[in-house]
């Protein structure tokens, strides 16, 4: 039993986790996506900002350091700033997208956190911004499940 990717015990009594993988401590990029539904910048930010002040669950020093890290512009700091914070990525991947802690908690970042969408400044194609938020929602609950598979 356990979670994706977990193993069992080994015979000699050592234990294994979900995030037992060789990992380089560099953070890969997610890569491109888009957006079915164009978003404004300052739609983005609003989500953004709104995800990272609503985060209750887990430690706040360790939001802290994920959101630092989203925002870091070079790819050398956000790697430091994992590597001091003792995160590890939750999958082979890499990414920011799900990070385990030392005491192995899960955070989980949608990716609109982590890079903007390739339709980024396109013509809104919301009236109301509860329809752009949903539309990303949408788009993030999809990123999940893939990167749980």
């Amino acid at each position: 039993m356990g979670c994706v990717g977990s193993r069992a015990r080994d015979d000699d009594g050592g234990g294994t986790h979900a995030y037992d993988f060789q990992w380089d401590g560099r953070v890969r990029d997610v890569g491109d996506w888009k957006l079915e539904l164009a978003l404004t910048p300052e739609h983005l930010q609003r989500l953004r900002a709104e995800f990272w002040e609503t985060r209750v669950e887990g430690k706040p020093e360790m939001w802290q350091a994920l959101r630092a890290a989203a925002e870091a512009l070079d790819d050398t700091l956000r790697d430091e700033i994992i590597r001091a914070s003792g995160l590890r990525p939750a999958s082979r991947r890499g990414t920011l997208l799900a990070m385990y802690d030392e005491l192995g908690a899960l955070y989980l970042v949608p990716i609109y956190c982590v890079r903007d969408p390739s339709n980024l400044g396109e013509k809104p194609a919301f009236e109301e911004f509860k329809d752009a938020a949903h539309a990303v929602k949408v788009y993030s609950d999809r990123l999940q499940m893939g990167w749980q598979q």
